[in-house]
């Protein structure tokens, strides 16, 4: 080994954390009743992120797992 240090570099692209959202939000996205999301939540493949006793989505990994679920017909 020499003596020198590695310079290790980051790139130089930072993404921005994505924003979670509350139930009311998601509804106001993408418009389904509180029931309906509440259901959703219930099952175990849906991306839900609890903290402290709240739900928080993201409405990026619901958007993901909502297409893989129930697929847009093709016409």
């Amino acid at each position: 080994m020499s003596d020198e240090a590695q310079v290790i570099r980051f790139p130089v692209e930072r993404r921005q954390p994505r924003r979670l959202v509350s139930l009311r939000e998601l509804q106001e996205l993408f418009g389904f009743s509180e029931r309906w999301w509440r259901y959703r939540t219930a099952e175990e493949s849906f991306p839900v992120h609890r903290w402290g006793g709240r739900l928080r989505f993201d409405p990026i990994e619901v958007e993901q797992w909502m297409e893989e679920r129930y697929p847009r017909p093709t016409t």
